[in-house]
């Protein structure tokens, strides 16, 4: 899975909106659903940005088992 799979698992997980990442990141919609879909790069700092708005470890991006690693929250497996 890629990272923006990732991000829009996660997100769609917890229940948060692409407007609230969005707006946590201090960008528009637009920005964020170019990353969820994979049109637009994300730089380290943007991927920060994201996972304190969806409030994960940035390393959960990074790991294979999403599922396990959710039930943990911050936690990485």
């Amino acid at each position: 899975m890629k990272i923006y799979e990732k991000i829009e698992y996660i997100r769609r997980q917890k229940g948060v909106t692409k407007k609230h990442i969005a707006q946590k990141c201090g960008k528009t919609s637009a920005w964020y659903t170019g990353i969820c879909t994979g049109r637009r790069g994300i730089s380290v700092e943007a991927l920060q940005q994201i996972a304190d708005a969806l409030d994960v470890d940035v390393r959960i991006f990074f790991t294979d088992e999403l599922s396990e690693t959710l039930k943990n929250d911050k936690e990485v497996i």
